[in-house]
């Protein structure tokens, strides 16, 4: 299996133990799946249960280990979670790494890049929209290479910070970006930067990983009427 290049495409979260179960189904309403590792190891959810499930797996899967300073729900120690991704690397087809740990964690993305991974190297505002310098910041750490996707999750606060994230995607037409919005305006944003070509969109299988976060099969039949961005 590789990782879809669907445009968008679509990932459905699993955070829990039930929702390790869904990785064996064979028709889901998603391209792909996004295990949070973090999620359910705050479940107190065994590793080798995790990995069980990743061996039987019948769809792609995102690997994101989350650290907690960006929406993450488990206390990693830096070995651990560097130590934990090498070990689950070869079962799955993509990674999430935050572009803030991109540098601590050099030896993954080696070797993801050496397996041919598709990598997602994500940033997060969570607690309030981000200024104009971050936006230069998350850009300047962002460098494209081949199979490898910027994330950006903003919350908003108005349209204007809308703007801000579908500008992302306006002014870097040839970058593979995913950008996505939080808070009040967030199901609005859905449709207006997929729309725009944002690579991913994200529901739930199991339970929302996020307040307010639809579940996959409400995305895929709202992104079915969407044009086609090409």
């Amino acid at each position: 299996m590789t990782f879809p290049t669907t445009h968008p495409t679509i990932l459905g979260t699993v955070t829990t133990p039930a929702g390790l179960r869904l990785l064996a189904r064979k028709a889901l309403p998603a391209h792909a799946i996004e295990v949070r590792v973090d999620a359910l190891l705050a479940e107190k959810v065994p590793v080798d249960t995790i990995e069980s499930a990743l061996r039987v797996r019948r769809h792609p899967v995102l690997l994101p280990l989350r650290i907690p300073a960006e929406g993450g729900r488990y206390p990693w120690k830096l070995k651990e979670r560097r130590d934990l991704y090498l070990r689950l690397l070869p079962l799955v087809e993509a990674i999430d790494l935050e572009l803030a740990t991109a540098r601590t964690m050099s030896t993954l993305l080696d070797e993801a890049r050496r397996t041919e991974k598709t990598i997602v190297l994500s940033a997060h505002a969570i607690a309030k929209p981000p200024t104009p310098a971050q936006f230069e910041k998350w850009q300047a750490q962002f460098q494209p290479r081949p199979g490898t996707i910027l994330k950006v999750a903003a919350r908003l606060a108005s349209w204007r910070d809308l703007q801000r994230l579908a500008a992302l995607l306006v002014n870097h037409p040839a970058w593979p970006i995913a950008v996505m919005g939080l808070g009040p305006f967030a199901a609005q944003s859905r449709s207006v930067l997929t729309a725009l070509g944002s690579r991913l969109v994200y529901g739930y299988l199991d339970a929302p990983a996020a307040p307010g976060q639809p579940s996959a099969a409400e995305v895929a039949k709202s992104i079915t009427a969407l044009p086609d961005p090409g």
